[in-house]
């Protein structure tokens, strides 16, 4: 409802209500971003459309009719989880290592006392 009232107005009267000129902080260079900013993202889009039509036609997909975009992103997406489970495998053999929890304790004090028992 905010936009009813700007239909009694034409289109060349509200572009000059929308002057960017009148504004309080206009900026001629800002203006030159925003021109050039648009053709560049009217390109922008036209390429990912097309991108996504050929990556979306029949010759891309698998014998069995999978998207092969997808199932590449799925194997990337399984081997980093797999590598990042590994890391973090060896990651927490690392901190029990340095906590002593994969130390064999009983080994130790056995063979200490066998050791230096006899010296004594």
């Amino acid at each position: 409802m905010q936009y009813t009232q700007l239909e009694i107005f034409t289109t060349v009267e509200l572009g000059w209500l929308r002057d960017p000129t009148k504004r309080r902080n206009h900026s001629t260079a800002t203006e030159v971003f925003r021109r050039e900013h648009r053709v560049r993202r009217a390109f922008g889009k036209a390429l990912g459309h097309t991108a996504r039509l050929r990556r979306d036609s029949p010759e891309t997909r698998t014998p069995d009719g999978k998207v092969m975009w997808i199932e590449a992103a799925r194997a990337l997406f399984r081997a980093a989880n797999t590598t990042q489970a590994c890391a973090d495998a060896a990651a927490e053999r690392d901190r029990r290592r340095a906590a002593g929890e994969l130390f064999d304790w009983t080994r130790f004090t056995s063979r200490w006392q066998v050791t230096h028992t006899a010296v004594c």
